[in-house]
């Protein structure tokens, strides 16, 4: 027969095991079925971002520095 304990055990297994298993669930739809296509307007300002990043022309500034201004 199994012990008070070791169905304890056994008990607390298996919560940790579905919490992994729904952490994975979450995982799956978030990163394969809420998948969706960049527009082709996402497309272009992520070129238009990627060029003005090569050129020089974007400089990113830290957070902290702009609220130091105000």
């Amino acid at each position: 027969m199994t012990s008070e304990v070791e169905l304890k055990e056994i008990r607390s297994l298996l919560l940790k095991l579905s919490k992994k298993v729904d952490g994975l669930n979450d995982l799956v739809e978030e990163r394969l079925i809420g998948y969706e296509e960049p527009t082709q307007e996402d497309v272009a300002a992520i070129k238009e971002y990627k060029t003005a990043k090569k050129t020089g022309k974007l400089t990113l500034v830290p957070l902290s520095d702009l609220t130091k201004e105000i």
